[in-house]
């Protein structure tokens, strides 16, 4: 609960066009999108980082994790000090249900992204606006589609109206997805952008997720038709072999590269797809094939966890020792590093970590180069542990998930709670614009170089100590499953 008021502090600081007392005035209202001749203000959400840039991906998944915890603190708790957190993140919630609806053209395009390091003078057509990224990519529309299928979910008892609006564009941006997507499959990778690193695997994912969130709410057998349809091609990404450490995803059906991230991570939309998929489709015999990949990647967690006794830290994951060769797939995974730059110190990583049979290597912390901190990547493997836990009541997943808690909150070597103003020994933070703010979680633990063992240098810099929205967001979906 104090982890939830804190995270909440955060976001409501962290909002774009809006006034925040003691933080900033109302801001960025020349954030300007352009699609055939029609334009939108940006505005909105929340600031990405330390810096003022924008990532829609990122808001609207801070969008669901808010939702997620509302519904859990409505269903466990009958306190007057539940209600108030219930409501408060009812409320936060929508500001940016709004700025996902607000920002959609209605033909498949919508405002994606904003770079930007700088307070703007909100006057449109001066020196200092900026200009926004406007895509009409499969994965975020499928995306946004399970976000405000679940929006709709969480309100439907709360405000109809809205909830009514988000279903219709769920349904809308799910068909726009779709049709982009059989026409090119994995979007090209765009510099910058927060979903640039997904394999065709992460595709799957997201489609089952969405699917059945749309299912849940209109009980139309196409989206459980489609559940079920990319359900057997995401169990056909997954590694099934004769090995103690089967059950993590592969990028695609070859299975030549495992799905690793680092300092982005969706790792667990893998369990989330197929969880609700059980929930929603409860009596469909291919349902013991779903628990069954879930069973399996539960027994992958409880492997590779081992790693890292006793602090019990989600290791990044499986690798193949000679993946450092794949020159096609690196830009997917490493924006801001160049191939020839870096192929030798990926060669280097990979040999630090723990070998595994068959050609594997276990990393601790993730291969990397530019930007390096760990935290949603834990804490999205922690989701995953949460999300399997609860739904076979496993209390050993559910202790790894609270694991991943604990290590941000400081049961790490260091002693130091990486969440601004919680616990003890708590750091200053890379913010840049926003300056110490409770709740804020930064990118992460790092490794230095190429070694494979926690790095938690005492200089404020980025990325490392910066605050990034991402971060808080997959400690409070994490919190959902608590």
């Amino acid at each position: 609960e104090e982890s939830q008021w804190k995270l909440l502090n955060f976001f409501f600081c962290q909002r774009c066009g809006f006034p925040v007392a003691g933080k900033h005035g109302t801001c960025h209202q020349d954030f300007i999108a352009e699609h055939n001749g029609v334009k939108l203000t940006f505005a909105g959400g929340w600031h990405d980082a330390g810096d003022t840039s924008q990532q829609a991906a990122q808001s609207a998944e801070i969008v669901q994790a808010l939702f997620e915890n509302a519904l859990r603190v409505k269903a466990a708790s009958r306190s007057e000090t539940g209600e108030k957190l219930y409501l408060r993140l009812m409320e936060e919630a929508q500001w940016g249900l709004d700025f996902i609806l607000r920002t959609r053209f209605g033909d498949g395009y919508r405002a994606t992204s904003a770079g930007s390091t700088r307070w703007t003078d909100n006057l449109m057509g001066n020196f200092d606006d900026v200009k926004c990224v406007v895509h009409n990519h499969s994965f975020e529309n499928f995306l946004f589609s399970g976000v405000e299928a679940y929006a709709a979910y969480a309100l439907q008892d709360y405000d109809f109206r809205l909830a009514e609006q988000a279903r219709k564009a769920a349904e809308e941006d799910f068909s726009f997805a779709k049709d982009v997507f059989a026409a090119t499959g994995v979007d090209h990778a765009e510099m910058f952008e927060h979903t640039y690193n997904s394999g065709l695997s992460q595709y799957y994912a997201v489609i089952i997720w969405s699917a059945s969130c749309l299912y849940r709410i209109t009980q139309e057998e196409q989206y459980a038709a489609a559940a079920r349809e990319y359900a057997k091609k995401l169990l056909d990404c997954q590694e099934r072999g004769d090995y103690p450490f089967a059950g993590f995803f592969y990028r695609d059906e070859s299975k030549k590269m495992p799905v690793h991230f680092n300092h982005q991570s969706r790792e667990h939309q893998f369990m989330q797809a197929l969880e609700l998929l059980c929930r929603t489709q409860p009596n469909h015999p291919e349902k013991e094939q779903w628990e069954a990949a879930m069973r399996l990647y539960g027994g992958y967690l409880n492997y590779i966890v081992q790693n890292t006794a006793p602090y019990a830290m989600l290791p990044a994951g499986i690798h193949r020792e000679d993946e450092w060769q794949d020159e096609k797939t690196f830009h997917f995974l490493h924006v801001a590093s160049a191939y020839e730059d870096e192929k030798e110190n990926y060669r280097e990583q990979l040999q630090n970590g723990l070998p595994l049979s068959g050609g594997f290597v276990l990393r601790n912390f993730p291969i990397w180069f530019s930007f390096r901190g760990n935290c949603a990547v834990l804490l999205s493997m922690g989701k995953a542990a949460g999300i399997l836990g609860n739904y076979f009541d496993d209390e050993t997943l559910r202790q790894i998930a609270r694991e991943q808690l604990y290590w941000v909150w400081g049961k790490n070597p260091f002693g130091q709670c990486l969440v601004y103003g919680a616990g003890h020994n708590f750091c200053r933070q890379y913010t840049v614009h926003m300056g110490d703010t409770v709740g804020s979680v930064p990118v992460g633990m790092e490794s230095r170089g190429n070694e494979d063992v926690p790095y938690w240098p005492q200089n404020n810099n980025a990325t490392f100590r910066e605050i990034w929205i991402g971060s808080s967001c997959r400690f409070l979906q994490l919190c959902a499953e608590m």
